[in-house]
């Protein structure tokens, strides 16, 4: 039988003795039902209400659309009988972050109707924030402008603390006698809230979901983020207690960054431009630095290769990457007339460069695992990666016993 939902007569309710009507196991989980709830199901786009039964955590809480019973998830359910009455407790904060959140979208989809002609297509509900998919009437995009104007518009109706009524209707013809801004698609057992007057609504719209008494309630509502998405405008918002966390949150980082940057916080963009251009030629420097010393060692390098002895030629760098000689021993190629070793010590890394005979990519194949290292490459050049630098040296050792 249909659960009668006490929250729709008093949102704010936050205990009640219920009446246990029947108890099942559904899908591997033991669920409960009661003659009422104090407990909002998911749906709308909200998520369930959370709380306790009887003493017992409820995990979720979900309605069976055709009966309209609301079925009570809980991790045990041998102390429920039917005709049981059980203390329900509600998790308030969450129920309270829910209407907020919830009441912030509303306020913001109605701001964005009657200002732009911005018709709300979808909304979700996460734990902590929502996000709205936003399409204009003509299709085109919404710009950061009309984003800012909705949101001061938003806020400002918050700061008024108008009233929130939410009317109940059996069919959704006596529903359409309100000034709803969206299409009424279900038939019967309709929820109307209404934000401000029915005579001059600030926003009006079908919903399910539970909204406080008040926008004042709601507290702050705030655009974080716009994206395109399937051609209309993906906003992700918080309101309520989830938006003053986070502009909690973003005022410490910007106040930390500009006690790093000794500046204040209004001029961080510039000091972060000027120090992204400071960087810029700092990398630049660096580049033509590298630049250079990779010709002089490649110089250094064609000059001691001939005079070279043994089966494998030994170069160590203890500055170098392992990118570095890699690169160099691309563009030096050529002088690689017998198997030669480019050991980058900072990254224990050995770069194999032979004229192809022995194949240096099947030498690190072969080898570098007997130490622990791994790589691969070319028949002309290879690397070996090791952990430690003692690895690399012992297989070093061993390719040139292997050679002689």
């Amino acid at each position: 039988m249909a659960t009668e939902r006490l929250y729709q007569k008093d949102v704010y309710l936050r205990e009640a003795d219920l009446t246990v009507t029947e108890v099942r196991e559904y899908k591997g989980k033991m669920q409960v039902a009661c003659e009422s709830t104090i407990f909002f199901p998911e749906g709308g786009g909200q998520l369930c209400d959370l709380g306790t039964l009887g003493g017992v955590a409820i995990s979720d809480v979900k309605e069976d659309k055709e009966t309209g019973t609301v079925w009570h998830t809980v991790a045990d359910a041998s102390g429920f009988e039917p005709g049981r009455t059980v203390k329900a407790v509600l998790d308030w904060q969450r129920r309270f972050d829910h209407m907020q959140m919830h009441c912030g979208e509303h306020i913001l989809s109605g701001r964005f109707h009657e200002l732009f002609g911005v018709e709300n297509h979808g909304f979700h509900m996460g734990e902590d924030y929502m996000t709205i998919d936003m399409l204009a009437k003509d299709g085109s995009p919404i710009t950061d402008e009309q984003i800012l104007q909705a949101e001061l518009a938003a806020n400002e109706v918050i700061w008024r603390n108008v009233p929130v009524v939410t009317t109940w209707f059996d069919t959704a013809e006596e529903a359409l006698s309100m000034p709803v801004r969206k299409e009424i698609k279900f038939g019967e057992d309709i929820s109307v809230v209404t934000v401000g007057s029915v005579d001059a609504p600030l926003d009006c719209c079908a919903c399910c979901g539970t909204h406080p008494s008040t926008t004042g309630q709601v507290g702050l509502v705030t655009v974080l983020k716009a994206e395109n998405y399937k051609g209309m405008t993906r906003m992700t918002i918080k309101a309520g207690r989830p938006a003053f966390e986070e502009a909690r949150t973003r005022s410490k980082i910007a106040s930390q960054l500009a006690q790093k940057y000794s500046c204040e916080v209004i001029t961080l963009l510039d000091r972060e431009a000027a120090n992204d251009a400071k960087n810029d030629e700092v990398r630049r420097e660096l580049s033509e630095l590298k630049s250079a010393l990779s010709k002089q060692e490649e110089e250094k390098l064609r000059e001691a290769l001939p005079k070279a002895e043994g089966s494998l030629a030994v170069f160590r760098y203890p500055l170098m990457s392992a990118d570095d000689l890699q690169s160099m021993a691309r563009k030096a190629e050529d002088i690689f007339t017998k198997p030669s070793a480019l050991f980058s010590e900072k990254d224990k890394t050995v770069v194999l460069a032979t004229p192809g005979t022995p194949a240096a990519g099947q030498l690190v194949k072969d080898y570098a695992g007997m130490y622990g290292g791994k790589g691969g490459g070319s028949k002309t050049l290879a690397r070996a990666i090791f952990s430690k630098k003692a690895d690399a040296e012992l297989f070093m050792d061993l390719i040139e016993k292997h050679l002689r």
